[in-house]
């Protein structure tokens, strides 16, 4: 069967390219794929600024979910990078 020692872990990096790109096109939804909590806070968020109906906080919402999509994607990936440098 399988030793211990040979099991590998095989988790897959997350693209930042592909963060960023679903951030731009979907906002908040997009930023699921980088950070769950993240995601349903800046829907939940964005959500109350669209009732709000201002167009600024709108864009603001839009942008802080491509930049905290990017941002979670490269700490889950530097996460990765070090539990296996670890084993």
């Amino acid at each position: 069967m399988y030793d211990a020692a040979n099991v590998v872990n095989c988790k897959l990096y997350k693209s930042i390219a592909a963060a960023l790109l679903f951030a731009v096109v979907l906002g908040p939804i997009g930023l699921l794929y980088s950070s769950f909590l993240g995601g349903v806070v800046m829907i939940i968020l964005g959500f109350i600024v669209v009732c709000a109906k201002y167009p600024v906080p709108i864009i603001l919402v839009w942008l802080i979910s491509c930049i905290w999509s990017v941002g979670a994607a490269n700490r889950y990936n530097r996460k990765l990078v070090k539990s296996l440098l670890q084993q």
